[in-house]
Formats: structure tokens, sequence, C-alpha cells
């Protein structure tokens, strides 16, 4: 762990402060706290804290600049989603400081065999519910500081992107080619149109998890919750099974043409009904998928942006490779539009 020994999380003025507000927090509400603090996650834009109490064990945390808006946004969600968004204990919105209680065990503790995948039909049409209602509060999301990329937004978010080669990784070992990176510049119409198109159907774009996967869930007392809101965005919602077919997809080496991501997608998109037919959900899901590793791309700009250049390099096939995605994607489809 060097490479993350100078980060905001490991200095001990840091570490003091934060346990200060913690130790102010547990008193405020009765708490005791029983055993001492300790670091159990760090990350370049994150990290993670856990206090044993009276209570059982409390969990803090806190994120980079550009991700403060979690905290504040985990809040409203609990408050308007109890039944599967943990309960909050405690925020400093500023800092973007979170204290939550234990919410149970993980998703990906529970997923052993394939038939597991189960699960996710049961969550994904309580997941789908959340985006549903969430639509009537984009303002207050956004006001919150949640980023907005809507199908309006996203060939602007592209182009800006195009512009960045130290993100690109051009010519550098794992970036971009030069052949890739005209590629993608000769695909931005093509991009518009997709947003076009994706824009005529009677879909609202909603609240986007951004992370949706097994280790972004609890499981507790026969109940599922979502966690881990810092990648969120306001977008179409049908992005969010991207990342939860890529976690599958590793986990359980299933192929592209999977029954089990066949059913997942039915059973997501059987509670979108209201709004058009199933044959043309099924239409948009293609689209949204289609451009899903925009949105993905999207969510790595803040975190690799916290970081220095010989970190960043860690990193620096995240975004080339989710381009490399796009384009393998749109190449097979382009003939449609």
């Amino acid at each position: 762990m060097a490479h993350l020994g100078g980060l905001l999380w490991t200095q001990q003025n840091w570490l003091a402060q934060a346990s200060s507000w913690i130790d102010r927090e547990l008193h405020q509400q009765g708490i005791k706290r029983i055993g001492s603090i300790k670091q159990i996650r760090v990350r370049h834009w994150s990290t993670i804290l856990q206090v044993p109490t009276s209570i059982g064990s409390i969990y803090f945390k806190a994120v980079v600049s550009d991700l403060a808006y979690e905290a504040a946004l985990t809040q409203v969600l609990s408050h308007r989603y109890p039944h599967c968004i943990p309960q909050v204990l405690a925020i400093a919105r500023e800092q973007g400081w979170l204290l939550m209680p234990d919410g149970g065990m993980i998703l990906r503790e529970t997923l052993k065999i394939e038939d597991d995948i189960q699960h996710w039909e049961n969550l994904l049409p309580i997941y789908a519910r959340v985006q549903q209602d969430s639509a009537k509060y984009l303002k207050e999301f956004l006001e919150l500081g949640v980023p907005d990329r809507r199908l309006a937004v996203l060939p602007a978010r592209f182009q800006q992107l195009l512009t960045d080669t130290e993100m690109l990784g051009l010519n550098h070992p794992g970036g971009l080619s030069l052949l890739e990176y005209q590629c993608l510049q000769n695909k931005a119409d093509l991009l518009v149109k997709l947003c076009e198109q994706l824009a005529t159907f009677s879909i609202p774009e909603t609240l986007h998890h951004g992370d949706l996967h097994d280790g972004n869930v609890f499981v507790s007392d026969e109940r599922y919750m979502f966690f881990d809101w810092g990648d969120s965005s306001i977008a179409h919602p049908f992005f969010s099974l991207h990342s939860t077919y890529g976690s599958l997809e590793r986990r359980f080496d299933l192929e592209k043409n999977s029954l089990w991501f066949k059913q997942l997608r039915k059973c997501y998109l059987e509670e979108w009904t209201e709004y058009e037919t199933e044959e043309r959900l099924e239409e948009a899901f293609e689209l949204a998928q289609q451009l899903s590793p925009i949105l993905a791309i999207l969510r790595w700009l803040p975190v690799l942006s916290s970081m220095d250049a010989t970190n960043r390099n860690r990193y620096i096939e995240a975004v080339p490779d989710l381009l490399r995605e796009f384009l393998s994607m749109i190449q097979t489809d382009e003939d449609k539009l």
C-alpha cells in the first residue's frame, strides 16, 4: 500500500478530525463507542472506518470532493425509500462524510453458484421502482450535486473527453492507438444519433446508480438494500445494468448472450411497461447498452482526476477499455440507424 501513503485519508491529522466527528455524532445519539476505530479500506477516492459501538459496528465513509454529494444523496434516499436504502445516522455534507450502521451481508458473499443470480431477479424490480419514483425529484438531486448525464448533454461530454489525451492514454501502452482515436472522432455524429433515438422513447431520465453490482447491495432479513451512491448521476435508467452484467460476466464467466442476462433484462423491463410496449422497451434497452460504456467512463473521470499522474497511470486502461467496448458495440449496429 505504499502508493496510498500520501493520501489525505492516511494522514494522522485527518484521521483524528474524522474520529472526533464520529465520537461527537455517536454521543449526540446516545451510542457508546466500545473499542478503537479501524481503517478497513483505503482507496484514492474514498476510505471506510469501522467503529465498534454498543449497538454493533458502525461504518464511516469519506470520499473525494467531486463525489461529496454521496452523503447528502444517501441521506435523502434513506428517508424516502427506507425499505431498500440503508439507514443513515449522520452526515457532514460539505466534507462528504457518511455514518451508517451495519447493513448486513453483502450480496457478493451470497452469490456462490450461477443459480444464485436469481437474487438479481428479485432485486432489479425493486431498483426499477426506486428509479421511477426518483424521476419526480431530479431538481432536488441536481441541487445536491448529483452529476447531470442526461442524453441531451452526453454528446458534449463525449467531445470534451476526446480532447483529454491524457485520460485516453493516447499512444501509451494500454491506451488508445491513434487509429482508435480517429475512429472515435468519426463516430461522434453516430453518438448524437444514438442519444436522439433513445430520447424518442417515453422513458423518464432519472437516478442512475452508476455501479450496481453485487458488492453494492446488502442482504438483510430477506431485504435488499442499495448502497454506495458515489458513482450515481441523472441519466437514462437503462444504463444501470451495464455494471450488473459486467460483474456477473466476470464472476461466472457468462457469455454475452447468456440466458441469465436475457432473464434479468426481462424482469427489469417488465417494471417499465406503463411507459412503452415490450417491443419498444427492448429497442430502448439495446440502444442504452450501446451508450452505457460512455456513462461508465464519465463516472471514472472524477476518480482519475483526484490522482496524481503517477497513480493515475495504474488505471491507464480504464477509459480506453470502455471506449473500445463502445466501438465494438456500435460497429455491429451502425447500419441499423
